[in-house]
C-alpha cells in the first residue's frame, strides 16, 4: 500500500479525479436511485484492492492507445441496435448524458458514463488515431482499464487470455459441476453496483427478510441485476457447454448472524452463478464467509473475493453457508439459468 501512495502517477490520477473540490458535481445530476458508472467520478472507496493495483500497472505502462473499435458513444437513451429490444432491462439506469457502450466477448455490453473531463477526449479521437501524449496519465489509465482505449497488442492478448480462462472453467465445470469465474463483471461496474445497492438498502427500497433467511435484504429480478444477468449468459453457456437462457436473478445482502441452510435449488436454477458483490469490513483478498458445495468427490469450500463468481449446478449440488460473523455484512447476486429449450416458468 505504501508503494501506491508514493507513486507519482497514482497521486496524479487521484488528484485529477478529486479536482481539488467535491468530485460529486456531475454525479449529482443523476437520480441517486439509478445505476450509473461515471468515469469522471469513480467511487474510489468502492474499488476492490486488485482493481486499484491494476491501475498502477496501467499508469506505469504507456502503450500506444487507440479507440477500441467495439466502443460506441451514444447520448441518453440512444442504444446500440442489439440492445434496443431490451429497454426494459435498462429501466433502472440513469440514461442521460453521454454513455460509451463497449462490446466485450465475455461481459457483453458494458456502459460507461462520460462527464465533462472524459467526453471531449473521446469525441475528438478519430479511429486508429493514437491518444495524444498530452492526455494525463490518470485519464489514460481509466480509459484503458474501461477498455474504451486499447493497444492492438493488448486487444489480441486479452482475447486469448479470456478464451483460455473460459476453456479452463468449462473443463472444470464438466468434471465437477462447478467452476470459479473471475472478471465476469467489470471492476468499475462492481464498484457502481455496490453504490447502487447500498443506496437502495439504506433508503428502504429493498425489504429485509424472505422465506429463506430473515436476516438478509433481498430483491427479485431487479432490472439492473437483470441487465448483467443477460450480458453474461453467453459466457455461462460456453462454460456449461450448452445454450442457456436467463430465468431469474436475486440480490441478497446478509446481516451478521445470518446463515444459508443446506439446500438444492428448484428447476429454474439448474445453472447458477453466485457473485460476491460487497462485504464489510472490506477484505484485502477473499472474504471470510465461504460457500460450501457437496460434490460427488466430497465437500468443497470456495472463498470469494469481491467481484468473483462461482458457476455451479444448483439443482444437483447441495450448498450452504455457515453463520456470518459478528459485525459483518455480505452481499451477493445470484444469476440463475436454464437450458435454452426449457418450457416451464422462469420465476
Amino acid at each position: 500500500m505504501a508503494a501506491s501512495l508514493n507513486n507519482p502517477a497514482w497521486l496524479e490520477w487521484v488528484a485529477g479525479l478529486m479536482g481539488g473540490v467535491s468530485r460529486q458535481t456531475h454525479a449529482a445530476t443523476f437520480a441517486p436511485d439509478r445505476f450509473y458508472c461515471l468515469l469522471d467520478e469513480l467511487p474510489l472507496h468502492l474499488l476492490a484492492m486488485p482493481a486499484r493495483k491494476s491501475f498502477q500497472r496501467t499508469l506505469v505502462q504507456a502503450p500506444r492507445l487507440v479507440l477500441n473499435p467495439q466502443c460506441q458513444l451514444f447520448h441518453g437513451d440512444e442504444l446500440p441496435c442489439e440492445l434496443d429490444l431490451g429497454r426494459e432491462l435498462l429501466s433502472g439506469f440513469a440514461l442521460e448524458g453521454t454513455i460509451a457502450w463497449v462490446r466485450d466477448r465475455r461481459r457483453g455490453y458494458m456502459p460507461f458514463w462520460l462527464g465533462p473531463k472524459f467526453e471531449p477526449i473521446l469525441r475528438e479521437l478519430n479511429a486508429n488515431a493514437a491518444l495524444p501524449a498530452s492526455v494525463p496519465a490518470y485519464v489514460r489509465s481509466v480509459l484503458a482499464t474501461a477498455n474504451l482505449l486499447a493497444s492492438e497488442e493488448e486487444m489480441g492478448a486479452q482475447t486469448e487470455l479470456r478464451t483460455e480462462a473460459i476453456a479452463k472453467a468449462a473443463t472444470q465445470f464438466g468434471e465437477t459441476g462447478y467452476a470459479p469465474l473471475r472478471d465476469l463483471i467489470h471492476p468499475f461496474h462492481i464498484a457502481a453496483l455496490r453504490r447502487y445497492y447500498r443506496y437502495k438498502i439504506r433508503t428502504g427500497a429493498i425489504a429485509l427478510g424472505d422465506r429463506q433467511c430473515s436476516r438478509r435484504y433481498a430483491i427479485h429480478n431487479d432490472p439492473v441485476a437483470r441487465f448483467f444477468h443477460h450480458q453474461i449468459s453467453s459466457t455461462l453457456s460456453e462454460v456449461v457447454g450448452q445454450p442457456l437462457k436467463p430465468s431469474y436473478v436475486y440480490m441478497a445482502s446478509y446481516l451478521s448472524g445470518a446463515a444459508l441452510k443446506k439446500h438444492t435449488d428448484r428447476e429454474q436454477c439448474e445453472f447458477s452463478v453466485t457473485l460476491c458483490l460487497d462485504y464489510s469490513p472490506e477484505p484485502a483478498l477473499a472474504t471470510p464467509w465461504p460457500i460450501r458445495l457437496e460434490t460427488p468427490a466430497g465437500m468443497v469450500t470456495v472463498y470469494q473475493a469481491l467481484g468473483d463468481g462461482l458457476a455451479y449446478r444448483g439443482t444437483r449440488l447441495p450448498h450452504y453457508r455457515g453463520t456470518l460473523g459478528e459485525g459483518e455484512t455480505s452481499t451477493s447476486i445470484f444469476f440463475h439459468y436454464v437450458a435454452a429449450d426449457f418450457v416451464g416458468s422462469l420465476n
